[in-house]
C-alpha cells in the first residue's frame, strides 16, 4: 500500500473516532504538538523512521516525552502504530489528518509572504478580499517573509497563487522589453 494511501486511512479512521467521541479540537491539539515536534527535532523524526529501534523503545520515548501532554485517544492511536510498525509514517499521517481537518472544517490554509511585515489591517484587508473573491469560508493563515519580492505580496492557498509582487512584475516588464519587437527594429 502506498504511503499516501495508508496515511490518508489512518487519518480518516483517528478523525471519525475524535469526532464520535466529542475530541476533534484535542485531537488536532496533539497532531499540531506532534507535527511540531517532529519538525523541531531531526533526532525525534529519526528514531520514528528508524527501522534498528524496536517499537517497543519507540513507545517508551513517545509516552515519556507526550505521556501529560496529549489526548488519550492519540497515546492508543500511535499505540496502534507502534505495535502495527507504522510509527514510521507518523508525519503523513499528521499531515493528512490535519488536511481533512481542514476539509470537514471548510479551513483553507493561505500564506501571504511579503517582503516586510504588514499590518494587521492589510491582512485583514487582502483576506477579506480574497474570501469574497474566491468564496473562501475559513482562512487559516501563515505570514512568510522573503526579502527578495522587494514588495508586494504572494498569496497561495491549495493549488492556487496570486503574485502582486514587485519582483515578479519587474520579471513581466524585462520580458516585454527582451521580446519588444519595436526595439528591434532599431
Amino acid at each position: 500500500m502506498s504511503s499516501t494511501k495508508l496515511a490518508t486511512r489512518y487519518a480518516k479512521s483517528v478523525l471519525d473516532f475524535a469526532k464520535e467521541k466529542g475530541k476533534l479540537s484535542e485531537v488536532l491539539a496533539d497532531m499540531r504538538l506532534l507535527n511540531t515536534s517532529i519538525d523541531n527535532n531531526r533526532e525525534f523524526y529519526m528514531m520514528l523512521k528508524s527501522p534498528i529501534v524496536n517499537g517497543d523503545k519507540k513507545m517508551t520515548v513517545v509516552l515519556n516525552v507526550f505521556h501529560d501532554k496529549i489526548d488519550e485517544i492519540t497515546e492508543n492511536f500511535i499505540g496502534i502504530l507502534m505495535r502495527k510498525n507504522r510509527e514510521s509514517h507518523l508525519p503523513e499521517i499528521i499531515d493528512a489528518f490535519i488536511a481533512q481537518y481542514n476539509a470537514y472544517m471548510h479551513i483553507t490554509p493561505v500564506t501571504i509572504t511579503t517582503a516586510h511585515p504588514i499590518s494587521d489591517d492589510v491582512q485583514n484587508t487582502l483576506l477579506a478580499k480574497l474570501k469574497s473573491t474566491v468564496g473562501l469560508e475559513q482562512i487559516e493563515l501563515t505570514t512568510e517573509i522573503d526579502e527578495n519580492l522587494i514588495g508586494g505580496y504572494i498569496l497561495h492557498w491549495d493549488d492556487k497563487m496570486i503574485d502582486n509582487s514587485i519582483s515578479r512584475g519587474l520579471a513581466i516588464l524585462k520580458d516585454e522589453f527582451d521580446n519588444n519587437d519595436y526595439v528591434r527594429k532599431f
